[in-house]
């Protein structure tokens, strides 16, 4: 085995690493995701590839041919005294191979050959502890996955799984029995010797390189540069490498906020897709707009060295507390702030556009809390108004949105009234005259956001100082009613051809708010059924259409063009006084 002060490597079975070492997966570690189906979803960023088919598919027929299989490098560190090995990359293969291991163990017992699985048992699985007066694991999984892994799989225990990795694990394993299963039948009386040359193959045949390093940081630093082109990793996955690589002694640190940044986000029960527009909307608050492919090189450019690695780790933590609450109304960050912030913060989250998110961020971390207070209920002004104008949707946008972003947290700009005429951000925000025009043949496909649209202007009507921060409370009790209904028949609506009901069924002047009850019976009904119980309603907007004698396009223009004069209060493009 060649060797240095540095590290040892040696190419090996994946079953033999099992068999000759006892291994550990760090807490910090990835949990189990690994996929068998397209059932279970292991996050938003899931790519197309079920691992687990393709890793059985590739190795019995490196076996049926007999050829050896490379599975590729196995990066592991010194443990902390209990005699264990830390794996710091390849714990998805050592996995699934111990749960091929454990099906086959399995498979040999139920054929009768209890003494086969036994050993199978005993050398790659969990080894008798006589202090313990039961098998201990030979691999240990992370803190999700351990208990769950020890008891199904070790201990062969009947119990179900409660988070997605586990259900992960036991799929996998479901799936590699009825592999082995197969496998046994199509051998015939021939089973148990077959059964035995395959556990023998995954021991010598189907190999990896085991790279053994003293420290988890040198094993960091050591995986880091075997992924260097990011291959097959997430991006969540690039910067806990890279950032663990360069803490040197001062691992802990990184480790710890690390963790604690994946708890803010609550990555276990989202993905990592989260984290991945996390560190995008990051980066791009502080270094102008940064694509995700980007991310990773960014990174490596601004972080070198322990202290860096601990100061950059430092601010995933704390920024990761504000990203997640403008991701989710019901934080605890909102509890700081007056309601109607809370209440702004929750319609920001219902319209759900990603583009403004890092001028969001930077602004909750570096301006006053006085500003703040300023800042997001004008936010929502903007984005109405950029939805109506069609400003929001190109790179453009977010790009001025960055821009303004890094302007923030370099203090050159200081309120929210020095965004729109210090920034770019105030050529996307239009004037009075340009959002009244453009509101006035607004078409709104998004049930939410025309929901949302009638309730604010509902209230102005109605005197609300702040009507823009209602949120959609009562969709349980009120409806959004389309007058000149979707699949509206010709013969109910003379007035409106094919192409005249495409052109202004969406219009948010032929939509109101309805209670439920009324708008069940009416929803493709003619006009002269809906008018009298339109023109019955609480709803001082959705009334006003009863004035109309018909229901024409011309009534739907003349209202949207009443709805464009009170959106121009609605929604203010300065800050409220």
């Amino acid at each position: 085995m060649p060797q240095d002060d540095f590290l040892r490597y040696e190419a090996s079975g994946i079953a033999a690493l099992l068999r000759t070492r006892s291994l550990s997966v760090p807490f910090y570690q990835r949990s189990y995701s690994w996929r068998t189906n397209e059932s279970i979803n292991p996050g938003a960023d899931a790519s197309d590839k079920l691992q687990v088919v393709d890793y059985w598919n590739d190795l019995i027929s490196s076996f049926q041919n007999k050829v050896s299989y490379f599975l590729g490098t196995v990066v592991l560190a010194r443990g902390a005294g209990d005699g264990r090995q830390l794996v710091i990359d390849g714990q998805q293969r050592l996995a699934t191979t111990s749960l091929l291991l454990a099906a086959i163990r399995d498979q040999f017992k139920a054929g009768g050959a209890e003494n086969f699985g036994n050993s199978t048992q005993q050398d790659y699985l969990g080894k008798f502890d006589r202090r313990a007066g039961a098998d201990r694991p030979k691999l240990i999984l992370n803190t999700d996955d351990r208990d769950f892994y020890e008891r199904r799989i070790i201990l062969c225990e009947v119990i179900d799984p409660i988070n997605l990795s586990q259900k992960l694990l036991n799929e996998a394993y479901d799936y590699l029995l009825g592999c082995i299963e197969d496998f046994k039948s199509s051998h015939g009386s021939d089973w148990r010797g077959k059964l035995n040359e395959l556990v023998d193959w995954l021991d010598a045949g189907a190999q990896i390189v085991a790279i053994d390093v003293a420290t988890e940081a040198d094993a960091f630093l050591i995986f880091e540069t075997l992924n260097d082109r990011g291959a097959d990793l997430t991006v969540a996955d690039l910067l806990k490498n890279y950032l663990f690589s360069q803490s040197e002694n001062r691992l802990d640190e990184v480790r710890d906020n690390w963790v604690s940044t994946l708890t803010n986000l609550d990555i276990d029960k989202v993905g990592n897709q989260r984290f991945t527009s996390f560190a995008r909307h990051l980066l791009s608050s502080r270094y102008g707009r940064t694509r995700e492919r980007d991310v990773y090189s960014r990174l490596k450019s601004i972080v070198s060295g322990p202290a860096a690695a601990v100061s950059f780790a430092q601010e995933l933590k704390d920024s990761s507390r504000v990203y997640d609450a403008i991701l989710t109304a019901d934080s605890d960050y909102w509890s700081e702030f007056p309601v109607s912030v809370a209440n702004a913060a929750e319609v920001l989250v219902e319209l759900n556009l990603e583009q403004y998110r890092p001028l969001m961020l930077a602004a909750l971390m570096a301006f006053p809390k006085s500003e703040v207070c300023r800042f997001v209920p004008t936010m929502v002004s903007w984005v109405i108004r950029g939805l109506a104008v069609g400003a929001l949707g190109a790179g453009s946008a977010e790009a001025a949105f960055c821009e303004a972003a890094k302007d923030i947290r370099t203090h050159s700009v200081m309120s929210t009234e020095q965004i729109l005429s210090n920034t770019r951000v105030g050529t996307l925000i239009p004037t009075d005259g340009a959002f009244k025009s453009a509101f006035a043949t607004w078409k709104i496909t998004r049930g939410a956001v025309a929901r949302y649209i009638l309730r604010a202007l509902e209230l102005q009507q109605r005197g609300d100082s702040e009507p823009e921060l209602v949120v959609n409370s009562d969709a349980d009790q009120v409806n959004l009613e389309h007058v000149l209904p979707k699949s509206a028949k010709s013969a109910d609506w003379p007035s409106f051809s094919a192409d005249d009901q495409r052109a202004y069924v969406h219009r948010i002047g032929n939509m109101c708010l309805l209670q439920k009850g009324p708008n069940g019976r009416i929803g493709n009904k003619p006009w002269a059924t809906k008018k009298p119980i339109i023109a019955a309603s609480s709803l001082l907007l959705t009334s006003e259409i009863g004035t109309y004698t018909d229901w024409t396009k011309a009534a739907i223009e003349d209202r949207q063009v009443r709805l464009a004069e009170l959106a121009v209060e609605t929604w203010p493009r300065a800050p409220r006084t």
